[in-house]
């Protein structure tokens, strides 16, 4: 698990570094990427892979159910 956590804190320290001015300041809310992290930390620890991998998988899963959906339907007249 530290692992997982580790790489996932990592992952957003980088992220607030690209948020940086030029003079080295900047303010951000951090409750987002608390948010992010916990379910970054969570997935990785109990599924092996990202929060943002499995998201991109729902999400695909979801057009996927929504096509199949459509097909379906899309045959029988009556339902239209």
């Amino acid at each position: 698990m530290l692992p997982a956590f580790s790489q996932s804190c990592h992952d957003v320290i980088s992220e607030w570094k690209g948020m940086l001015s030029s003079d080295g300041k900047c303010e951000i809310d951090v409750s987002p990427f608390i948010q992010n992290l916990s379910r970054d930390v969570i997935s990785r620890t109990a599924f092996g892979s990202s929060y943002a991998e499995g998201k991109k998988i729902f999400q695909l899963l979801r057009i996927q159910g929504y096509l199949v959906m459509t097909a379906k339907y899309s045959n029988t007249p009556i339902l239209r």
